[in-house]
């Protein structure tokens, strides 16, 4: 039986002081277990405890629920500079982890949240402001083509295929159920011609909190020939929250 190896030093238990520097009046803890639950939310986020906040957009998007980063009204009469849109999750217990999927409209997106800590969480020096409970994610390069990317009116465009793959797909009934004037046109465009098509999720790990309000947008680079410049929303597919049930 062997019983120590020349090259691997011996393993001794080292027992943590009673207090760290700096905070000798505070006493040792032990590790908590989380005890979580897992919720999912879908477009277009129609729940009781989930609020929606748009204020200047209108639509009845697919891909997901457009929220706008900026809402200034270029009113002479009314001016108003308003919040970005939002959407806000309530939960009964508290929110420590909040996951985005969804995609930018003109890449790359970004996720931005703020949170509103359960009570107890701070401590009895600290003070709010200095510290808000506000993250943000950029550089999410998942896309959904836009309007002006994908859509063709008055002719068919076949496109470049490979043998046995068609080049575009037909309008959904659905779509065309909703948008009627879509019935006149089709794809000009797929996922294939852009290689950045497709989700993207953010992942926010936030101390315990009552509540989370949720934005998003796109770091539009803009060009000189684009159709939709300020096409600089964020589309949310869907958005799941962990809440603590319990800490043992």
């Amino acid at each position: 039986m062997i019983t120590s190896v020349p090259w691997m030093p011996e393993r001794k238990t080292r027992m943590s002081e009673a207090y760290v520097k700096g905070y000798e009046g505070e006493p040792r803890r032990k590790k908590v277990k989380l005890v979580t639950e897992e919720y999912e939310y879908e477009l277009p986020f129609n729940y009781e405890n989930v609020q929606v906040n748009r204020r200047c957009y209108h639509g009845s998007e697919f891909h997901g629920m457009e929220i706008n980063p900026i809402n200034s009204v270029n009113d002479p009469e009314h001016p108003e500079n308003l919040p970005a849109d939002s959407i806000e999750i309530t939960e009964d217990h508290p929110i420590v982890r909040v996951v985005v999927i969804g995609s930018a409209c003109t890449p790359p997106g970004y996720i931005q949240i703020e949170c509103e800590p359960v009570e107890g969480w701070r401590r009895n020096a600290e003070i709010d402001a200095v510290m808000p409970v506000r993250m943000r994610i950029n550089g999410l390069w998942g896309m959904h083509l836009r309007y002006d990317q994908w859509y063709g009116e008055g002719k068919e465009v076949k496109g470049v295929t490979r043998e046995g793959m068609e080049a575009y797909e037909k309008l959904p009934q659905g779509l065309v159920e909703l948008y009627p004037w879509m019935a006149n046109g089709g794809l000009k465009a797929h996922y294939r011609e852009f290689p950045m098509t497709g989700m993207s999720c953010a992942i926010f790990e936030i101390p315990p909190s009552n509540r989370v309000i949720v934005m998003g947008g796109g770091e539009t680079p803009g060009w000189k020939s684009d159709g939709f410049p300020d096409d600089a929303h964020y589309s949310f597919r869907l958005i799941r929250t962990t809440v603590q049930l319990n800490r043992e």
